[in-house]
C-alpha cells in the first residue's frame, strides 16, 4: 500500500467523519433554524461528494496513473463540492437574494469548466488535455475568490448588525466567521497549486484537513449557541432589503420632489404678496411674511424638542421599569424583541440608548446584566458563577468572566474575595 493511497483513504475517513458529525448533532439541537438546517445540509453535501470524490480516486487510481488525471477528475468533483461548503456559509450569512445571485454565477462558472473540459476531450479523447486543464483550474480559483469576497462582504453586514441589535454573546458566529474565512482563504491559496502536483498534496491535504474541521467545529457550536429570537433581527434585515428592492426608495424621492416643488411654488406666490403689499404701501414692506415663518419654525421646533424630552421620558421609565422586573435575565432578547414588548419602535429606542448613553443596543444590555451579576455576587456570595450567569441573562458562564476581565481585570471569584 503506496503514501497515495494511504493519503487518501485518510481524507475519506476524515471528510466522512465530518459528515457524520453534521448528521449526528442534527439531533442534540435545542431549536431548529430553517436557514442554519439548510445550510447543514448544504455542507454534508459537499462531505459526501468529496468522500465519493475520495472513495473513487482509491477505486480508479486517477491520481496514481498521473497529475494530469487526477488534476482533471479533481476538477470535475472539486467545485461543485466546494461551492456547496461555500453556498452554506454564505446562506447564514446573506439575503436570499443574494444567495440566488450567488448560485447563478458559480453555476456559469461550473458550467464553463465543463464546457472546457469537453472542449479538450473532444480534442485530445483522454483525460490528457493539455492547456485546457489550466483553463479549467483558473476557471475553478475565479470560483473560490468569487465566493469568499461576497462571504467576507456579507459577514462584515451581519456582525455589524449583531453588534448593534443582538442581546446575546457573538463569539460563536465570530469563530464561525473567521472559521469560515480561514477555510476558504487557504483553499483559494493552496488547491489549485495541489490539484496540479501530487507533490504538494501530501504538505496542503493535512492543512485543509485540520481547517476543515475546525470550520466544522464553529459550525456545529454556532448552531448549538442558537436563539430563536435572532430570526426576529433576519426578518427585519430581510424586509429593509424587500422595501429597497421594491422601489420604495424612488417613491419617496418622487415625493420628497413634489414637497421641493409645492414649497417653491408657495415661496414663489409669498414674494409676488409681499410685492403687491410694499406697491400699495407706497414701497414701505407690509409685515413681513418671512418673519411669520421664523416664528412658526420655532414654534414647531420648541414643540418638537418637547415631544422628544416627553418620548425619552417614556422610553427611560419603561426601560427602568423593565429592568426593575428582571427582563434582562431572558437570553433569548434582542433590540427588535425588547422595542415590542415596550410599544416602541427600534428606531426609536437606537435613538435613545445613542443619544442618552452614546452606546449601542449590545453594549448597553451587557453593561446592565454585569451591573446586576455584580450585585448578585455580593448579595449571595455563596451563589456559583454558572449561577450568576444564569440569572443575569449571561448566555454563557464564559461570557461573564469575559466581562469582569474587560471591566474590572480580573475573575469573578477574584472579584468577590477584592470586595467581600
Amino acid at each position: 500500500m503506496d503514501s497515495l493511497f494511504l493519503l487518501q483513504f485518510t481524507c475519506f475517513l476524515f471528510v466522512s467523519i465530518n459528515a457524520i458529525i453534521l448528521g449526528i448533532t442534527r439531533l442534540q439541537i435545542k431549536w431548529m433554524n430553517r436557514r442554519y438546517e439548510k445550510s447543514r445540509w448544504l455542507i454534508f453535501a459537499a462531505m459526501v461528494g468529496l468522500a465519493l470524490q475520495f472513495l473513487a480516486q482509491m477505486g480508479g487510481g486517477f491520481r496514481a496513473k498521473g497529475d494530469d488525471e487526477g488534476a482533471i477528475f479533481n476538477m470535475l468533483v472539486y467545485p461543485p463540492c466546494f461551492t456547496l461548503i461555500a453556498m452554506g456559509i454564505y446562506n447564514i450569512e446573506a439575503m436570499h437574494a443574494n444567495l440566488r445571485k450567488m448560485n447563478v454565477v458559480c453555476a456559469t462558472i461550473y458550467a464553463a469548466i465543463l464546457a472546457i473540459f469537453g472542449v479538450g476531450y473532444s480534442q485530445s479523447g483522454s483525460f490528457h488535455i493539455g492547456n485546457w486543464l489550466y483553463v479549467m483550474v483558473f476557471l475553478f480559483g475565479v470560483n473560490l475568490a468569487y465566493c469568499h469576497v461576497m462571504i467576507i462582504v456579507e459577514i462584515r453586514k451581519r456582525r455589524k448588525m449583531l453588534e448593534e441589535m443582538a442581546g446575546n454573546d457573538i463569539l460563536p458566529y465570530v469563530r464561525f466567521a473567521r472559521a469560515s474565512v480561514i477555510i476558504l482563504l487557504l483553499l483559494i491559496i493552496a488547491m489549485p497549486v495541489a490539484v496540479l502536483s501530487t507533490d504538494f498534496l501530501y504538505v496542503i491535504g493535512p492543512l485543509e484537513l485540520l481547517a476543515l474541521l475546525f470550520f466544522i467545529i464553529s459550525f456545529v457550536s454556532l448552531g448549538y449557541n442558537y436563539n430563536p429570537a435572532e430570526e426576529l433581527l433576519d426578518k427585519d434585515v430581510e424586509e429593509n432589503y424587500a422595501v429597497m428592492e421594491n422601489g420604495q426608495m424612488e417613491t419617496t424621492q418622487i415625493e420628497t420632489t413634489q414637497i421641493e416643488t409645492t414649497e417653491t411654488e408657495s415661496t414663489q406666490t409669498e414674494i409676488e404678496q409681499t410685492e403687491s403689499a410694499q406697491t400699495e404701501n407706497g414701497g414701505e414692506a407690509a409685515p413681513c411674511a418671512e418673519e411669520q415663518n421664523v416664528e412658526q419654525d420655532k414654534k414647531e421646533e420648541t414643540l418638537q424638542q418637547q415631544f422628544a424630552a416627553a418620548r425619552q421620558k417614556i422610553i427611560r421609565e419603561k426601560l427602568d421599569a423593565w429592568c426593575a422586573s428582571r427582563g434582562y435575565k431572558d437570553t433569548s432578547v434582542n433590540m427588535i424583541s425588547l422595542a415590542r414588548s415596550l410599544s416602541i419602535t427600534k428606531t426609536e429606542l437606537s435613538r435613545y440608548l445613542s443619544s442618552c448613553y452614546n452606546t449601542t443596543f449590545r453594549i448597553w444590555l451587557a453593561e446592565v446584566r454585569f451591573e446586576a451579576a455584580k450585585q448578585m455576587i455580593l448579595e449571595h456570595p455563596d451563589y456559583s458563577n454558572d449561577v450568576i450567569s444564569a440569572e443575569c441573562g449571561f448566555s454563557s458562564r464564559s461570557y461573564l468572566y469575559r466581562m469582569f476581565k474587560e471591566k474590572e481585570g480580573c475573575s469573578p471569584t477574584a472579584w468577590k474575595e477584592k470586595n467581600s
